[in-house]
C-alpha cells in the first residue's frame, strides 16, 4: 500500500471517529456569530439546479420542496434518466436546516447492448446547514450529512451508510455578479473510500427574477479515475416563492457524461406551524454518531 493511500485512509478513520464532535463545535462557534436566515417575505433561494448548494438556510419554520428531472447521455452509448429528484428543506432556527433528498427513480438504459439498470434511490444527504455567515459579504455554510441506501442494490448510493459535509460559500463582486463555490468530502465504500469534490461557479442576475451560472465541478475518488464537468444554467422566479430551473452541460474527460440537460420546478411554503419546534427536537449529532459509528469496524485504533 502506498504511503498516500495510508494517509488517506487514516484520515477516513479520523473524519468518521470525530465529525459528531466537529458538528458540536461548529455549533459553539456559530453561536457567536449573527444570526441570519433569509426572511419569510424574501424571494426564494434553491440549491438546484447548480451542483453548488446554497449558503443560505431557508427561513424558520418554512419547508421547501426542489424538484428536478435529468438526462444524461455517456460517450460509451449508455442513456441515464432521472425523476424526480426532490429535495425537502425544513427551517429549524435562524441559522440552521435540515434538508435531504428522498427516494427518486433512475434508469440507465445501453444503446447497443443488451441490458439496462433501473431503481428507486435509498435516502440520500440526510444532514443539518449551519449558516455561519455572513461574515463581512462572504456567506459561509456547513453540511454534514449522510447516505442511506434503503437497500443492498441501491442503483445511486452502492452499499452501506455514506458520510459527506459539504461547505458552499458565495462572495459579491458586484450588485449583479458573483463568484461561489462548495468543497466536499465523501466517504465511500463504508469509509474506504474518499471522494473530493472541488466546485466553484459564476453567477449573474438578470432582472429581479432570473440569473444564470457557469460552474465547474470534479470528483477526484481514490482508485478510481477523476470526472469534471462544465456546467450552464438559469432559474426564474414565476412568483416570489416559486422558481423554474434549466440547465445543461458536458464532461470534460472520458469518464464524465458527454453531455446532459435537466429542468426543475422549485416551491417554499412559510406557513407551516409546528415544524420547527417537531424537528428542532432532532439531535444531528446523535444521528452522526449512529450513522457513522456502524462503519468504522475496519479502522482500527
Amino acid at each position: 500500500m502506498s504511503l498516500l493511500s495510508v494517509i488517506v485512509n487514516r484520515l477516513s478513520c479520523i473524519i468518521v471517529h470525530r465529525l459528531p464532535a466537529v458538528v458540536l463545535a461548529i455549533q459553539f462557534a456559530a453561536a457567536g456569530l449573527p444570526a441570519r436566515s433569509m426572511d419569510k417575505d424574501e424571494d426564494i433561494d434553491t440549491n438546484r439546479p447548480s451542483y453548488m448548494y446554497s449558503p443560505l438556510v431557508v427561513p424558520k419554520g418554512s419547508v421547501q420542496l426542489e424538484n428536478g428531472g435529468l438526462y444524461q447521455h455517456f460517450q460509451h452509448g449508455t442513456n441515464f434518466y432521472g425523476a424526480s429528484e426532490t429535495q425537502v428543506r425544513l427551517g429549524l432556527t435562524e441559522r440552521a436546516e435540515f434538508q435531504m433528498f428522498v427516494p427518486s427513480y433512475g434508469a440507465s438504459v445501453r444503446a447497443h447492448r443488451t441490458g439496462s439498470q433501473s431503481g428507486v434511490s435509498g435516502l440520500s444527504e440526510v444532514g443539518i446547514k449551519y449558516q455561519l455567515g455572513p461574515i463581512e459579504k462572504l456567506q459561509l455554510a456547513v453540511i454534514p450529512s449522510v447516505n442511506i441506501p434503503t437497500s443492498s442494490q441501491d442503483v445511486y448510493l452502492g452499499k452501506g451508510v455514506q458520510g459527506l459535509c459539504r461547505v458552499p460559500w458565495s462572495y459579491p463582486l458586484t450588485s449583479k455578479l458573483s463568484v461561489m463555490g462548495m468543497q466536499s468530502i465523501l466517504l465511500l465504500n463504508s469509509g474506504r473510500s474518499v471522494e473530493y469534490q472541488p466546485d466553484f461557479m459564476l453567477s449573474r442576475s438578470v432582472g429581479s427574477k432570473a440569473s444564470v451560472f457557469a460552474e465547474y465541478v470534479g470528483f477526484f475518488t481514490q482508485h478510481f479515475s477523476s470526472s469534471q464537468i462544465a456546467h450552464f444554467g438559469g432559474v426564474y422566479k414565476v412568483k416570489p416563492h416559486h422558481q423554474v430551473d434549466v440547465h445543461f452541460g458536458f464532461g470534460l474527460d472520458q469518464t464524465a457524461p458527454a453531455a446532459f440537460i435537466g429542468s426543475g420546478y422549485s416551491t417554499v411554503s412559510t406557513s407551516c406551524p409546528g415544524s420547527s419546534s417537531i424537528l428542532q427536537n432532532l439531535d444531528i449529532n446523535l444521528i452522526l454518531r449512529y450513522s457513522y459509528c456502524s462503519e468504522v469496524d475496519d479502522c482500527g485504533a
